[in-house]
């Protein structure tokens, strides 16, 4: 008792953040353990649907029993970083949910909240997590992705690697080029060759002036200049004195001249034949921001630049993925999980899933900015999690408010 006859009231106990504390380490754990079980079971059954039908594709790389279970053991491997990387922020998502409504049931959320611990101070093993899981994210699907695909490629295992084999020529390929249209087969290289090469100048007036066809092109290094070897070509006028041969493979009316060798300026960065007809997931990160960068793609240009916005995005997906889970749950079941809360913060999850892909599909079909493709759901995510944080604060301010009145 006090000299006026009030109890003394002793001071609230001083808590200081403790990034890697024993509260932090404890929930860090069951963070990366719960995302981890998630991960595992979504990657089992995606990688169960992808094996399935080229199982004895890949089981008949063994010459014996042994073989062909190894064959399809490291095909399974090879194939886990493309499968786990697109789910690894939706599987944090759960897997922070999962720890935050096993924290509740058990009143540890209570118990934390009662030591004066506000829910800011309580963020540091979400942020921890989804550091480690983004930096896991980024690194599975910009570097470790190409780089299984690069050896599915090369050794042809796989319908995608034997579909998206090197070794072989493509199939006839058009594009606009240096003032003119060209047809060739393409040998990747590096450095690239082309093949069959068929290229049509235009001119002032956009009409056909003359036609250049060769068995082979050869790139001059350090130029954007192609030598076309033992062709022929047509032109427009001045066609007197020339022979009367094969063009296109059928006879003709038309007159060519044949040539030793002739150079084309194409406006097209050789980078881009190397890398030609491949899907943007299958290309390094290194080669994807100089396809990126590059002023001299003809084609699926945006798709490179989304690619590399995405791939840069989701260095932080996760953590927004994690914090949007977190934040929801101090919100919504800080006290119990009813189960219509938990359905509705699970449907939030799953609308910032669709989000991703749907602004990736968007941007690598130009309907959507590369940037806003990679970084509009992230940012969306940024301004939800500070709105939730914030009508937590109101809450507890007005709670404070009705206890100091009572």
């Amino acid at each position: 008792m006090t000299e006026a006859g009030q109890i003394a009231v002793p001071p609230r106990p001083h808590i200081v953040l403790a990034p890697l504390g024993r509260h932090s380490r404890y929930m860090l754990a069951g963070y990366l353990r719960h995302v981890l079980i998630v991960s595992s079971i979504l990657l089992a059954i995606a990688l169960t649907i992808d094996l399935w039908p080229q199982f004895a594709q890949v089981a008949a790389k063994g010459s014996n029993n042994f073989s062909a279970v190894w064959s399809v053991v490291r095909f399974s491997a090879l194939r886990t970083p493309g499968l786990v990387a697109p789910l690894l922020p939706f599987a944090t998502f759960i897997g922070v949910l999962w720890t935050e409504v096993a924290h509740t049931q058990s009143g540890e959320r209570m118990l934390v909240w009662n030591s004066g611990r506000s829910p800011l101070q309580c963020l540091s093993p979400v942020l921890l997590a989804g550091l480690i899981l983004g930096t896991t994210d980024f690194v599975l699907d910009g570097y470790l992705g190409p780089a299984s695909m690069g050896i599915q490629m090369t050794e042809r295992l796989g319908r995608d690697g034997d579909a998206l084999a090197r070794t072989k020529l493509s199939d006839p390929a058009w594009m606009a080029a240096g003032g003119g249209i060209l047809r060739a087969q393409i040998e990747f290289g590096p450095p690239p060759v082309l093949h069959n090469v068929m290229f049509f100048f235009r001119d002032a007036n956009g009409k056909l002036s003359e036609v250049d066809i060769a068995p082979v092109a050869r790139w001059e290094k350090g130029t954007d200049r192609w030598v076309m070897q033992n062709g022929q070509y047509w032109k427009a006028a001045g066609r007197e004195g020339v022979r009367q041969t094969v063009f296109s493979g059928r006879a003709t009316h038309q007159t060519m001249t044949p040539f030793d060798a002739k150079a084309i300026t194409l406006s097209i960065d050789p980078l881009w034949f190397t890398w030609y007809d491949l899907q943007p997931q299958y290309i390094p990160m290194s080669v994807l921001a100089q396809l990126a960068a590059s002023a001299r793609v003809p084609e699926a240009h945006g798709q490179y630049e989304t690619r590399l916005h995405v791939v840069l995005a989701e260095a932080v997906l996760p953590g927004m993925m994690a914090l949007l889970a977190s934040s929801l749950a101090m919100l919504f079941l800080a006290y119990s999980t009813p189960a219509l809360a938990l359905v509705g913060i699970m449907f939030a999850g799953y609308i910032a899933h669709f989000g991703t892909k749907a602004c990736l599909i968007m941007g690598q079909n130009g309907y959507l900015e590369p940037v806003l493709a990679g970084w509009l759901v992230p940012g969306c995510l940024l301004a939800a999690v500070t709105g939730v944080f914030l009508l937590i604060e109101l809450q507890r301010k007005g709670t404070r408010s009705a206890i100091g009145k009572v």
